[in-house]
This record gives C-alpha cells, sequence and structure tokens, in this order.
C-alpha cells in the first residue's frame, strides 16, 4: 500500500522544466554608417566607388538583418502558440489522469467493501 501511496505521490509532483525567456535585440549598423560618412568626405575620387560599394553592402546587411528580424518574431510568436497550447494540453491530461486515479481507487474501493477486504489477508 505504501509502495502505491509513493507512486500516486511521484506521478503528482513530476513537472515539465521551464526555460526563462530571452529578448533578442538586432544588431544596428547607425554607427558603421556614421563612420562611413566621416570618412566620406576624406576619401579620393578614386576612392568614391569604394565608398559607394561599403555604403551598399551595409544597407544590404540591414535588409538582412530585418528580415532575419521579421523571420525572429515569427519563429518567436509560434513558439509562444505552440506552448500555450501546450500547458493546455498538459492541464487536460492531468484532469483525465485524475479522473483515472480516482476511478481505480472507487473500483478497488467496492471490490473491497463487496469482499469485506479478505482479498488482502
Amino acid at each position: 500500500m505504501n509502495k502505491l501511496l509513493i507512486g500516486c505521490a511521484l506521478l503528482l509532483l513530476i513537472g515539465c522544466a521551464h526555460q526563462n525567456k530571452q529578448t533578442y535585440t538586432a544588431p544596428s549598423v547607425v554607427a558603421v554608417k556614421t563612420s562611413v560618412e566621416k570618412v566620406r568626405q576624406y576619401v579620393r575620387p578614386e576612392g568614391n566607388n569604394a565608398v559607394k560599394e561599403l555604403s551598399e553592402a551595409i544597407a544590404t546587411y540591414e535588409t538582412q538583418v530585418q528580415d532575419q528580424s521579421v523571420a525572429l518574431r515569427k519563429a518567436q510568436n509560434d513558439s509562444l502558440y505552440w506552448e500555450n497550447k501546450q500547458i493546455k494540453a498538459l492541464k487536460e491530461l492531468w484532469v483525465w489522469r485524475g479522473i483515472a486515479i480516482v476511478s481505480i481507487v472507487c473500483v478497488v474501493g467496492y471490490i473491497g467493501i463487496k469482499t469485506s477486504w479478505k482479498f488482502l489477508a
């Protein structure tokens, strides 16, 4: 009987691990753009193409970061949606486990009362 009680207690105490939520901040290219604009006045005319290419590369990088941020935001929202569904499913599972445990206890109790607990001796 003690093993049964310990087993039931373990079923009630076992839970799921939960991770802390972490926020993500996308990298900013403001400092790089500012530095390029400061250097632009010191560049010789033959170096203007290199500065222009650098500015285009920065713009491309910024676009890619924005696209990745949108994808990350969507993934975070999806994760939150599925986490909420999982919590709801776990609650429902514990309700059904409780119903099953109560049913088993009632059946064992009924059989015990009907047989005057002779099967334990």
